[in-house]
């Protein structure tokens, strides 16, 4: 993946944990390494809501949403949070990649040993099939200790001949019942992407908030909630 000059494809993440259901869907574009555009259509205290997340190379993430006829604009400096995200789990995890998928995958490996099981065909390509078990280490890590009670097992599936990270998968305790799925599909690689894309400028007088962490369970690994 990391030869990719640019990637774009439709999301959608569905999440069934604690007897709550919510399904995600969008749009996302990537300009590796830093450049993100995505849009989101998503349930939000019970009603349905959008939300449009803009990041460039300078790390500063634009987080708009609409929900109920509100209108919010929030600005994250991912510099500053990053050394702190990744301390709190002693992980080698930046919060900057948590929407790149092969970063994902990189993260996961760190909590999960993976093995191969049996592959098959998506999206009209063969698919390697890793599926994982959580790592000692990760089992007796204090700040990930609430994630293994929901979560038995994690399964990724990458195309045999793209290199891309397609779908990843978490289930339950019995290892039988999905509990989060993510996948990316309608992909597109290396077309002409302008970077005026990756700029987000708010309307003029608009009240920002200062986040001090992105608030989005979208691509948010380990099932965990991303908003603290």
């Amino acid at each position: 993946m990391a030869t990719y000059k640019t990637w774009s494809a439709d999301y959608t993440q569905n999440m069934n944990m604690m007897g709550s259901q919510m399904t995600i869907n969008g749009q996302m574009v990537q300009k590796p390494p830093r450049k993100i555009w995505l849009n989101l259509e998503m349930p939000m205290m019970g009603q349905q809501g959008k939300m449009q997340m803009v990041m460039g190379d300078d790390g500063i993430m634009w987080q708009v949403m609409d929900m109920g006829g509100q209108h919010q604009i929030m600005k994250m400096d991912m510099n500053r949070i990053t050394s702190n995200s990744a301390a709190a789990t002693g992980l080698k995890i930046n919060p900057l990649e948590q929407l790149d998928p092969s970063k994902q995958w990189e993260a996961s490996k760190q909590m999960y040993d993976f093995h191969v099981i049996k592959g098959r065909e998506l999206d009209g390509q063969p698919m390697y099939v890793m599926e994982g078990t959580w790592k000692q280490s990760a089992l007796t890590n204090r700040s990930l200790a609430a994630v293994p009670s929901q979560v038995g097992k994690m399964r990724v599936t990458i195309g045999q001949s793209d290199g891309f990270v397609h779908r990843m998968e978490q289930y339950d305790k019995s290892l039988t019942n999905i509990v989060m799925a993510m996948e990316f599909t309608n992909l597109k690689f290396n077309t002409a992407v302008p970077d005026s894309l990756f700029i987000y400028q708010p309307p003029t007088n608009a009240p920002v908030s200062m986040a001090a962490s992105p608030c989005s369970r979208a691509g948010a690994n380990a099932g965990e909630d991303s908003c603290r």
